[in-house]
């Protein structure tokens, strides 16, 4: 049997460190009120769900509750909130508008290095259909890379249909079709189109399958009747971007997930990978109470750090934390830092081992009014953060 270390967290698990917790917390500040500013309402799902309520089946990390009952670490948010919305807003008609911030679990072969541990932050618009719903998540998302800091370039989004992809092989009996589009999510498109045309596909619908999977905009035009291309101008329209036309059709996007049956689409960054996904799930929330259109996305809010982190960003510079010397009167220290504090300063007595980055001002209680800075001027605790503080 292996050994754990101690000291280590388990495997496909890190501790994160104050410098990057801090840089964190921005992005996460920063998402959360760009959700807000399009009325989506923060909610927060249990950490376990039983085993049934999960669409990753091979990727759980699974126990045996107390009471037999088998229960998982939830290995994603988007099946939790249909569960939830299913339950509890069971009789509620409109339209839903929630968000995260969370971590989802999903396990990893051994040896593959995979993190088991995934902070998402996301969207879920529950009980609106139609091209401007599809349209605005799409554009929410674009917008919310860009308010973190990251710039959204043409063809950072790649924007597919998973309904329209699907409904090019058709004819084909079921698992064939499943071997088919497995291919495809893998990046074997001739693979794909070889065991389709194994299978008894026509070469006439071979070749338009070729062209809309591996083709221009204008290819993917023609198999999609501007359907998709039309989605992709609206959310243009709703988030122009820094760089107008940062959304590429690419109908050979076939997610993993199994429950998305209409638009879907990813973010990607060259140094971090896939840093969001989403799409449209109408049938989903129909397998825990009555069927509602719904679309989202989630964002890897690590990836997004590490993809920030390549464009060179940092979080915008905090107010100095001020490292206060105590004087030998202990009441006058206590009520100084409450002062300086009040004057919207972050104080803390004595020194700091850890400061995560963050700039430090050295100064001395010389009473409950009155500090010496370091480089000798004297001040009044009140008026400090206005001297300090930007």
């Amino acid at each position: 049997m292996n050994e754990q270390s101690p000291i280590g967290p388990p495997r496909g698990f890190r501790d994160i460190l104050p410098t990057e917790a801090r840089e964190l917390g921005v992005i996460e500040r920063t998402l959360s009120e760009v959700f807000a500013a399009s009325g989506f309402t923060p909610l927060h799902p249990p950490l376990l769900e039983y085993g049934a309520v999960d669409s990753v089946k091979r990727r759980r990390i699974q126990f045996l509750d107390s009471d037999g009952s088998l229960v998982v670490l939830r290995p994603d948010l988007t099946t939790s909130v249909a569960r939830l919305v299913g339950g509890r807003y069971r009789d509620m008609t409109g339209v839903l508008r929630l968000s995260y911030i969370a971590p989802v679990f999903r396990e990893e072969p051994a040896m593959s290095g995979g993190a088991r541990e995934i902070l998402q932050a996301g969207v879920e618009l529950v009980g609106g259909g139609g091209a401007l719903a599809d349209a605005e998540i799409l554009a929410l998302l674009a917008e919310s890379l860009e308010r973190c800091g990251l710039p959204v370039h043409e063809s950072t989004v790649q924007v597919g249909n998973i309904r329209l992809v699907t409904g090019l092989f058709a004819a084909l009996p079921e698992e064939v079709r499943v071997e088919v589009l497995r291919a495809i999510r893998s990046g074997d498109i001739a693979g794909g189109l070889s065991r389709a045309r194994e299978a008894g596909m026509p070469a006439d619908e071979l070749r338009r399958a070729g062209r809309a999977l591996v083709g221009t905009k204008g290819d993917v035009d023609a198999a999609a009747p501007g359907e998709l291309c039309r989605v992709i101008d609206l959310a243009g329209e709703r988030w122009p971007g820094t760089v107008r036309g940062w959304g590429v059709p690419n109908l050979a996007l076939v997610p993993a997930l199994p429950y998305y049956t209409g638009i879907v689409f990813e973010a990607i960054h060259p140094a971090a990978g896939v840093i969001a996904s989403g799409g449209r799930y109408d049938l989903l929330i129909g397998s825990f109470g009555a069927p509602r259109p719904a679309i989202g996305f989630a964002i890897d809010v690590l990836q997004l750090h590490r993809a920030l982190f390549a464009e060179a960003w940092r979080p915008q510079s905090q107010r100095p934390l001020l490292l206060l010397r105590a004087s030998a009167d202990e009441r006058a220290t206590m009520r100084c830092a409450a002062s300086l504090r009040a004057s919207g300063l972050a104080v803390a007595l004595g020194e700091v081992a850890e400061r995560a980055g963050r700039a430090v001002v050295h100064a001395e209680v010389i009473d409950e009014r009155l500090v010496k800075l370091d480089d000798g001027r004297v001040a009044l605790a009140s008026a400090l953060g206005c001297e300090i503080g930007s």
